[in-house]
Order: structure tokens, then sequence, then C-alpha cells
């Protein structure tokens, strides 16, 4: 059942997107990569979407921010989860922001793999 959503991580940083794409996968889901929201959105866009679409916030050339919005204008139905590691106060503004702008669930990073899962589960209802 889980092979059969598909979750986008999008973050610029090569570690933390193999370590996320990698958790992802051992929970049974079908995984992809972007860069950049730039990247992000080209795949997206050129298609098949994802189910889900799991974004850092602070990135070059496309900001998550942006990825969110172009989402939900283009993509309405793609679930969105918006993550941030920046300092303290600072996430916490960004991940606002994100949930004003559309963002289904907001996390901060480190995330906590189990409560990933389970956020991906709730969309997916």
């Amino acid at each position: 059942m889980n092979k059969s959503v598909v979750i986008m991580v999008v973050d610029d940083e090569e570690s933390v997107r193999r370590i996320l794409c990698e958790n992802l996968e051992e929970c049974g889901f079908t995984v992809i990569a972007a860069k950049d929201g730039q990247e992000a959105m080209q795949m997206i866009d050129d298609g098949p979407a994802p189910n889900v679409v799991l974004t850092d916030l602070i990135m070059p050339r496309k900001e998550g921010l942006e990825v969110i919005m172009e989402i939900r204008k283009k993509h309405p139905n793609i679930r969105l989860i918006a993550m941030s590691g920046g300092g303290r106060n600072k996430s916490a503004d960004f991940l606002q922001m994100a949930a004003k702008l559309g963002a289904d669930a907001v996390m901060p990073k480190p995330l906590d793999i189990a409560e990933l899962e389970k956020t991906v589960r709730s969309l997916m209802l």
C-alpha cells in the first residue's frame, strides 16, 4: 500500500536528502528527490506528480515558500510538508509562514522519522 504513495524530498543538503529518502523508503514509500525548489518544480511539472512533497524552506535558486505557493496554485491535490532547521525563532517563523501559505504540515529539523511517517499517513487518508 505504501509503495503507491510517492513522496518527493526537496533539500539542498545532499546528506539530509539522502537520509530522508532512505528512511522513507524503509517505511515502504516510493521516494524521489530534488536538490532545490527549481528542480522540484521542473520534475512536478514534467510529471507524474508525487502525492506528497516534503520541502526544506531555505534553499538556493527557489526557496521552499515559493515551492509551496507554486504547488498550491498549479497542483492543489499535492500534499505539502514544510521542514526547516534554522535557528529556533527563525525556523518557527518560516514554518508558521509555510503553514499560512498552504503547507498541510510543518516540522522542525531534525525530523523524527516516526512522526514524519505518521504525518504522511494522516495526509493520505
